[in-house]
């Protein structure tokens, strides 16, 4: 096989955080790799028709939510028909799909081959922030279900979600190991004391918990970066969006906060392997169960987030635990990472 001839389409929503990182590295890989790569950026809703902004428009109105939920589930259906045609012009060999809300898309009949690279499962995520009616929540889960059958391998972002899934919503054979990536840092954190604690990323959705930041925020000082810009009432020590993630070498201990729901429990942050790459310890709630990360992590609550922070906050223990966080990071080099993703699509030409 002569990859240069192949094309790769890519659809992504490519935002100031994680969700622009993955499709970036992926375009990067595959074209040293010899392959042709085209990213289709929704975001923010780059894609669109004349009924999906009616749509919109009419959301915007108070309704009844089984009825927004409806319109909401419509929009899905209608943004794939737009990017069915999109897709059809560039006439790609192989098209990922790395946005969940643009992922009815690979339900459509192609003859590319076709790979859903999806950042966590979408409708339990919707559903337990509190957005889904019953009624809705049956909706997408069948629609979620058509889009993991008719695509031809599915991937996450991290395979705690890949086992989640396989556990409570789909136990296809489809799937593949497709782990988030690091890349390597020439710079790295150094002991200090009092040292210093960071939150650096997206600062809503329900599952980031900021009110937990909030709490922690009240009883040690915590930088802040990130956005939205979060209530002054929430009294964050807000940085704003840090110009360059070579800030994180400037602190000791990179801090992750998140909801207790069933799906979070078995979640991923991507800040963590961004902490870990910087060689930052990183607090974790002790509620997130990930055995992979474990070894990696200081597991906190509420009452002992304090004595964490001291407890590691001796030299010798901060120096052994950041690096081997550091050193860690190495082995989840993106190039490493993202074979997986190569061999497959190999296997679909030879």
């Amino acid at each position: 096989m002569n990859p240069s001839k192949k094309k790769v389409c890519i659809i992504c929503n490519l935002d100031r955080f994680a969700n622009s990182v993955r499709p970036k590295k992926i375009k990067e890989f595959l074209e040293k790799n010899g392959y042709i790569v085209e990213l289709i950026n929704t975001y923010p809703n780059k894609v669109k028709s004349s009924s999906t902004i009616m749509i919109e428009k009419i959301r915007r109105f108070f309704i009844p939510r089984f009825l927004r939920n409806y319109l909401f589930v419509l929009g899905i259906k209608r943004r794939a028909i737009v990017l069915q045609k999109e897709i059809a012009k560039r006439q790609p060999d192989v098209l990922i799909c790395e946005s969940e809300m643009d992922s009815y898309v690979l339900t459509k009949p192609m003859s590319y081959l076709k790979i859903f690279d999806c950042p966590s499962p979408w409708v339990d995520e919707l559903f337990y922030s509190g957005d889904l009616s019953n009624f809705a929540y049956k909706m997408l889960r069948r629609l979620e279900l058509e889009i993991y059958r008719k695509s031809d391998y599915v991937a996450f972002h991290w395979d705690n979600y890949t086992n989640y899934v396989k556990k409570y919503v789909y136990k296809g054979k489809n799937f593949f190991i497709l782990n988030w990536g690091c890349s390597s840092r020439e710079i790295k954190a150094k002991f200090k004391k009092p040292p210093r604690i960071v939150y650096l990323g997206k600062l809503d959705g329900y599952w980031n918990n900021i009110k937990l930041l909030s709490r922690l925020s009240k009883i040690c000082e915590i930088d802040v970066y990130g956005a939205p810009e979060p209530p002054r009432e929430l009294g964050l020590n807000y940085k704003g969006y840090a110009p360059t993630t070579d800030v994180l070498a400037e602190y000791q201990f990179g801090l992750v906060t998140l909801s207790n729901d069933r799906l979070r429990v078995h979640s991923f942050s991507s800040k963590q392997l961004e902490y870990m790459s910087y060689g930052l310890p990183v607090l974790i709630p002790e509620w997130r169960k990930d055995p992979r990360l474990e070894k990696y992590s200081i597991l906190y609550n509420e009452k002992n987030f304090l004595q964490k922070i001291e407890e590691y906050s001796s030299k010798e223990k901060w120096q052994k635990i950041s690096n081997i966080c550091f050193d860690k990071t190495k082995e989840w080099d993106w190039e490493k990472v993202l074979k997986p993703l190569a061999e497959i699509i190999e296997s679909r030409f030879q």
